[in-house]
């Protein structure tokens, strides 16, 4: 079961719990409809079983609701109970009071079934309105077929003809409308929930990746239902754990876990800190895009201070690991600067932001060459262009004809600082 499924579970749930309270309130007058029958002289037993067998349903009713005891037979379980219960009482209250067959649908009692409609509106199951109503009527017109007209009643056509349109057409017809304006107004409200949990939930899922323009832009994208993204000039970092393999032998897989867990949290608000966008976490590796959006000209200003924010935050988070008898972390961080397509691809559930280009080829190879060197970053020579770096920044030493695997020309980078490993 998934996010969405859940959710709408446990909005039935609670709407299951309501019904089954309302149902108490129409045992109660379907009991006074019952005793009014003694006062008139009339034998209401048969009548005054079929109510209390309503009332135990009542009962069982609330057990179930609030036991949180649920399946989604349930509703339709409960209302075709209660239309058969409340079809059969009226059956036998217009037997006993002298009423035609045709006109038993015009009993005081026969106006609950409109209380069951809206009871299975507000359960968000439109088809679960048509099956009461239809349930309801097929009942009443099985007992006019086959119930005995009550002996001393002059009939005329006259008769017969007022009778078929004002006690038997006109309430079948108005039962058969608020079924219909039931059903549309269940079914609109069951999209319109459906939509808002969907949304609500892929932005909650986007929100722990992106910022909250690039969330609503992806959710717009996603209520389009086609895919949208561009080729514009990007800022890629990508970066990973050093010597991540001896640390994971050092670790149970719970203690790794917990590790890779708290090592994407720092990134991934750092990266979201400096306007950047998670674009997947790869083991212990991070891949990260700044310039979507839209292309900017700080998209390598701030992707390489980002970069510096990672390694002073992960310093500390490393020096707090030492300190608990942990092993520390390292990272090697490379940065390209370069056109790739942005955007998102997919539809419905399966959005997915990607960056697709030679440029994030280049950056996860620049980040290799932090092993060479030793260094904490590594940067393009493009980056280095971008972002106002040279080789007269502080800190900074150039390395001009790098091979990179897969490109047959080499690259110049420039890289800063000294590695922990």
């Amino acid at each position: 079961m998934n996010d969405l499924e859940r959710t709408l579970k446990s909005a039935e749930r609670q709407r299951e719990r309501l019904a089954a309270t309302l149902r108490v309130f129409v045992f109660l007058s379907l009991m006074a409809a019952t005793l009014s029958l003694r006062e008139h002289g009339a034998h209401h037993h048969p009548v005054l079983n079929v109510t209390i067998a309503y009332g135990a349903l009542a009962a069982a009713g609330l057990v179930f609701a609030w036991r949180r005891i649920f399946h989604p037979l349930l509703p339709f379980a409960f209302v075709t109970l209660e239309v058969v219960l409340v079809g059969v009482q009226t059956i036998l209250m217009g037997s006993l009071m002298g009423q035609e067959p045709m006109s038993i649908v015009a009993l005081p009692s026969a106006a609950v079934i409109f209380v069951i409609l809206a009871h299975a509106a507000m359960r968000y199951r439109p088809w679960l309105v048509l099956h009461a109503a239809g349930l309801f009527l097929t009942i009443l017109a099985l007992a006019g077929l086959t119930m005995p007209a009550p002996q001393g009643i002059p009939t005329t056509s006259h008769n017969m003809q007022h009778n078929l349109v004002h006690h038997q057409l006109f309430p079948a017809i108005m039962i058969v409308l608020t079924a219909v304006i039931l059903f549309v107004t269940a079914r609109g409200t069951r999209q319109l929930l459906h939509a808002s949990i969907s949304e609500r939930l892929a932005r909650h899922r986007l929100s722990r990746f992106f910022s909250a323009d690039i969330a609503d832009r992806l959710i717009d994208h996603s209520n389009d239902n086609e895919s949208g993204g561009a080729v514009q000039p990007v800022a890629i970092l990508f970066t990973d754990i050093r010597g991540f393999s001896p640390i994971a032998e050092q670790l149970t897989p719970v203690e790794l876990t917990d590790l890779l867990g708290e090592f994407r949290t720092i990134l991934a608000q750092t990266i979201r800190d400096h306007g950047g966008v998670v674009d997947k976490f790869i083991g212990d590796a991070v891949m990260a895009v700044f310039g979507f959006p839209e292309p900017n000209d700080s998209s390598a200003k701030r992707c390489l201070a980002c970069a510096h924010a990672m390694l002073e935050r992960l310093q500390i988070w490393s020096e707090e690991r030492a300190l608990a008898g942990q092993p520390p972390v390292g990272i090697g961080i490379g940065m390209h600067y370069g056109d790739a397509f942005v955007g998102v691809v997919g539809r419905d559930d399966l959005l997915e932001f990607t960056v697709i280009g030679d440029t994030v080829n280049i950056a996860e190879r620049v980040e290799r060459l932090s092993r060479k060197f030793d260094a904490d970053i590594v940067v393009s020579g493009a980056f280095a262009e971008a972002a106002a770096l040279d080789s007269r920044s502080t800190g900074w030493i150039a390395a001009p004809d790098q091979t990179i695997a897969g490109h047959s020309r080499p690259i110049d980078v420039l890289y800063f600082g000294g590695g922990l490993s």
